[in-house]
């Protein structure tokens, strides 16, 4: 079996892990919770009296109040941080169906908050919820099988959940899918592994994650499951640095300064894509601004050491597209 190498997970400090939890849908989510206990006007209710009339509703059966009290003692909203009382109510409304909130039970166990930390039940928790059709599951459990991550490593396990959880259009599922393509692509080779990693990075694109747009231009750039095409590339890498992606636009800076795939060489708009990624703490981007001309070259130099800069490339595009749960916007326990 291939074994592919662990790919960068951030590691978080408790609250904040706990606040990633909703942190994708938190406005909605919020909206959602003050609706539920809102006057008719729609007006929102103080926290803690809505913790309060979810803990009443809980105690009643009803589950989703149950993960909702669960999510408000993670959070420390309207009442006091409480995450081994959180992680007890997902267990509760998990068990009796609620397929959201086994998905925040999955990321206890896994990260042990409230918990001691079980990854083995955390992966039979994100089944569960996986198998009943709630997608940000199969997207977390990929995301442990693919990794290895306190359970045994199955690739091929991990290719089908991904594959699953971006047909389901789970955020940043697609661009994960696809890195594990494009990973086993260049350690096994086959036209049919870069074909998926490509469709799977268009999906992603598409789905407004820009860490796939710069896989597919960084494909055109150096010709792999793609025909190589500098201005194919520059034209992705574009739409991957208009949402801010900071290596798509350092890489696209050093081509236009260069005349690389663009009608003609543009030092002062080069330099500009160069800041914004400077800006973003792209270190590469700064290093190549304070180099001046030298650093950047009269030739291909730049642009290859801007490649290998990514340390990323199609292995693991984006910084924080490969946690589970975590991200840039992702929210590990509510469907999209």
């Amino acid at each position: 079996m291939v074994r592919i190498p662990r790919m960068p997970v951030r590691i978080f400090a408790l609250p904040l892990l706990l606040l990633l939890a909703l942190v994708a849908c938190k406005g909605q989510n919020r909206s959602k919770l003050t609706e539920d206990a809102a006057t008719g006007s729609g007006s929102a209710v103080d926290p803690a009296e809505l913790a309060a009339q979810f803990d009443k509703k809980c105690v009643a059966g009803d589950l989703e109040a149950c993960r909702n009290l669960g999510v408000m003692y993670a959070e420390g909203t309207g009442v006091s941080p409480d995450p081994r009382r959180a992680t007890a109510l997902f267990g509760q409304a998990c068990t009796g169906g609620n397929l959201s909130a086994c998905n925040h039970l999955g990321l206890a166990l896994a990260e042990g908050m409230g918990v001691d930390k079980n990854p083995a039940h955390a992966a039979e928790v994100y089944q569960k919820a996986c198998d009943g059709g709630y997608r940000l599951s199969c997207r977390n459990l990929g995301l442990m099988m693919r990794d290895g991550r306190g359970i045994t490593q199955d690739l091929v396990r991990a290719e089908t959940l991904l594959d699953k959880a971006c047909k389901g259009n789970v955020p940043f599922a697609c661009t994960n899918a696809g890195d594990l393509d494009a990973a086993l692509a260049q350690k096994t080779g086959g036209a049919a592994r870069w074909k998926a990693a490509i469709n799977h990075y268009k999906s992603g694109c598409d789905a407004g994650d820009p860490t796939a747009c710069r896989a597919i231009g960084l494909a055109y750039l150096e010709g792999k499951g793609l025909p190589k095409s500098p201005s194919a590339a520059a034209v992705w890498l574009e739409r991957a640095c208009l949402p801010d992606d900071p290596v798509a636009c350092r890489l696209l800076g050093v081509m236009v300064i260069q005349g690389v795939g663009v009608p003609k060489a543009d030092p002062e708009r080069g330099k500009q894509l160069l800041t914004r990624a400077c800006d973003a703490k792209d270190d590469e981007a700064c290093r190549l601004l304070s180099g001046g001309s030298n650093a950047l070259g009269s030739g291909s130099n730049a642009l290859g050491s801007g490649v290998n800069a990514l340390g990323s490339g199609v292995t693991a595009p984006g910084s924080g597209s490969n946690a589970a749960g975590s991200g840039s916007g992702t929210d590990p326990s509510q469907p999209h």
